[in-house]
């Protein structure tokens, strides 16, 4: 099922999902793309619309929000089981 997604930047490399989705679910992305899901995903929270490796950062707000603790392909679940930030750390 296409579930309803938000990128609030063009910059993003995730987007907001508008409704919980379930894996196997999909978004689609600003180029028009339909990405499934790779696992249940609740209201608000992010997914990444392009494969991210360890270390790339996170953008959303078209600003850096984070960056990855591991390797995502699209359709992860971004979070902070798989997304480090040092925001106000520093």
């Amino acid at each position: 099922m296409l579930r309803r997604s938000l990128r609030i930047n063009p910059k993003d490399n995730v987007v907001c999902l508008l409704e919980d989705a379930e894996r196997g679910d999909t978004v689609r992305s600003p180029e028009g793309e339909e990405i499934t899901l790779l696992e249940p995903i609740e209201f608000g929270h992010k997914v990444c619309i392009r494969d991210l490796k360890k270390g790339d950062r996170v953008i959303k707000y078209g600003e850096e929000i984070g960056y990855m603790l591991s390797d995502a392909r699209k359709g992860t679940w971004i979070h902070n089981h798989n997304m480090g930030c040092d925001r106000g750390m520093k």
